[in-house]
Formats: structure tokens, sequence, C-alpha cells
């Protein structure tokens, strides 16, 4: 069954919200086509609405008439769909969760919800977009609870379900439990698995998934992506296929992995574990960090960071602003967004240098103003 699971990356997502990692776009175009001609069997692409930039190279991988899936994120929101579909993408990923941290956090009640899924999957099918979703959060999710989600999800026209280990608590052991509980509802080959790398079990886990039967598993180059990361594509791709008729082919994976190498500030990547920089997952660790924080920063003598970059998002900027000590009104506040959004590069999770950006942003706004 091993040789027969497919690989989604991630790396042009879930890795560029690593904080210390940038890709320019023609970066992702080459990494892109490398990983076509790996073979892996998705390319999650970005989520279009982050960022002009994201959109731009998302746009341009379209166009490279590559043979793996390219997948577009989008949150259940109707625009956000439909901006994947018109960059030209074939598949939008989809997600939300339903333990009770998500519930919570969405202020939303499960059959909310379940109505919400239900209607992002019928209008993303409705405009022509094949449709993968994610049940975040669902390590912490009775195994129940989530089977019904697929379900429901299912018949709602979604054409793969993910089941995503959030917080990477999940272990190889607990994954036998929880398969056999799902193979009592539904095939386990039907499930793609996304497992983090917070206690390092991610390629053990990705493995025993693999040796299960799952349909698909999540790695990235270097194994990067939010906090720790996920299973490395170099690793899990040898495990799985360096023994089968599906080549391995050292040569392409080892100029993909030096050109992630080549775009890593590594500063910023050693300090990683507990910072944020993806605007969901400031958002949500903002309501309670225990939304994307396995244990707290103090257990492990670390800080917690909130990045400010491009992926950033109106509370996480807000809140940044406000810890700095400026207090915007609603339109400052979309200006300096759009400002901080068009900005490639930046990349800082220091409260001087965030003071030192949003003064200067400020400043260049008002210079704007009054000379107009």
């Amino acid at each position: 069954m091993i040789g027969s699971c497919e690989i989604l990356d991630t790396t042009l997502r879930e890795g560029e919200q690593c904080f210390g990692v940038f890709f320019p776009i023609e970066i992702k175009k080459r990494l892109a086509v490398l990983l076509d001609a790996i073979g892996v069997d998705f390319i999650e692409v970005g989520h279009p609405a982050a960022a002009p930039s994201i959109r731009q190279a998302a746009s341009e991988i379209g166009r490279l008439q590559l043979q793996s899936r390219l997948v577009g994120h989008a949150r259940l929101d109707r625009e956000e769909i439909r901006l994947v579909r018109d960059l030209g993408l074939p598949w939008v990923g989809l997600f939300s969760g339903i333990s009770e941290w998500s519930l919570k956090r969405y202020g939303l009640s499960k059959q909310a919800v379940y109505e919400r899924a239900g209607e992002a999957v019928q209008y993303a099918k409705g405009i022509g977009l094949q449709v993968k979703f994610t049940c975040e959060d669902a390590s912490r999710t009775d195994v129940h609870d989530v089977v019904d989600f697929y379900g429901h999800l299912h018949s709602s026209g979604a054409d793969r379900l993910s089941y995503a280990d959030t917080l990477g608590i999940m272990t190889p052991q607990a994954l036998e439990g929880i398969g056999a509980a799902i193979e009592s509802r539904m095939p386990f080959n039907m499930l793609h698995f996304h497992f983090h790398n917070d206690f390092g079990r991610a390629f053990d886990n990705a493995v025993a998934a693999a040796e299960s039967g799952a349909r698909c598993v999540d790695a990235s180059i270097l194994g990067i992506g939010e906090r720790m990361g996920l299973a490395s594509l170099e690793n899990l791709f040898a495990f799985l296929y360096g023994r089968t008729d599906k080549e391995y082919k050292t040569a392409l994976l080892e100029e993909a992995a030096g050109l992630v190498r080549s775009c890593i500030n590594q500063d910023h990547y050693k300090n990683r574990r507990f910072a944020h920089k993806s605007g969901i997952h400031i958002n949500g660790t903002i309501k309670d960090p225990a939304n994307y924080e396995p244990i707290g920063p103090d257990s492990m003598g670390s800080e917690r960071i909130f990045v400010l970059s491009k992926l950033i998002g109106r509370s996480g900027l807000r809140m940044i602003s406000s810890r700095c000590g400026f207090e915007l009104d609603d339109e400052e506040l979309d200006e300096i967004l759009e400002q901080v959004k068009s900005d490639e590069f930046l990349e800082t999770g220091d409260d001087r240098e965030i003071t030192l950006y949003l003064v200067s942003t400020i400043l260049k706004r008002l210079t704007t103003w009054h000379a107009a």
C-alpha cells in the first residue's frame, strides 16, 4: 500500500508561513516546476486572498502547464473561492474545524459550521472547482464527530477529505486506533493527512498513515511550515518511493532543497517554534493560544512571536499596533494593512522594528496626504 500513497506538497503555502522563509515569485515558479518533475501529486500554491504577490505567483504557476494538481487555499468565503477559480487553479483547499476550541474561536455552533462548510463546498463545485476539505484540529476532535463531518462534506460534493493534526500531538499508536474508528464508518483510503511536527513525530505519523492505506500525505521541502513544520518531502519521498518503480529523483530534490535554503533567514528560522506568521494563525492565537500551540512557550523557556509580514490580517495588525502604542481607527488600519501586504519581504517579530516600521509608514502616509 505504501507505493500507492499520494503526496501533497505544501512548500509554497504552508512553507511560506514559516518564520524566516521568503520566496520571490521566480523561485516559487522554479520550485513548482521541480515539484512537478519530482512527481508530487498535488502542489499547494498558497492562499491567494492573503497578499498580492501570492495571487501573482498562483496565476503564473497556473499557466505553467504542470501535471501535478494545483491547489489554492480559501476560507469559507465566496469571494476567496471565486478568486481561486479566476486565477486558473483547478482545486480549492477549504478548511474548518469542529473541535470545542474551533467552535469557540469561530463563535459558531456545530450546526452553523456544517451549514457554512456545506454551502462553501457546493458553491466551489458550482463554479467548476475540485474541492479538498480539511478538518482542522481533527486530532483533538472526537473521531466520530470527524467522520460525521466528513460524511456531510462528501454529500455536499467534496472530492477529497483531509485530517489535520494541527497541533502536532498525534502519535503512530493513536493513529492506529483512529484509523480503526474511521474504517468502521468510511474507507480509510479516502483520506489525506496533514501532520505537524511540534513533537518531532510528523514523519513517523505520515509513514504510519501511508502504511495504513491513506490516500495522500502532506509534506514540504525541508519540512518547513508553521512553527516546527511538517514531514520533509525529501525523507518522505525516499521512504515511500525509493524502493518502488516510481523513480526517486535525488538531483531534483537536492536542487529544490537548495533553493529553499537560499530563501531562509536563519536568525528568524531558529526561533520559529512559537512564531505565528499566518494571519489566520495569529487571529486564532490571539483568541486562545491553545488554538495553535500544543504547549505554552514558557514551558520551553521561549517567547511567543507574532510576525508582521504580508500574511498578517486585520486583527493581528491591530493587536501588534496597539502593543507598540498605536491605536488606529479602521481607515488607518486598512491603509497600513494595504502597505504591509504589498511589502514582499517584510518580516519581523521584534516590537522595536515593528514600531519603527509603523512610524515610517504613518509618516509616509501623512506626507502623501499633505502633498495632495
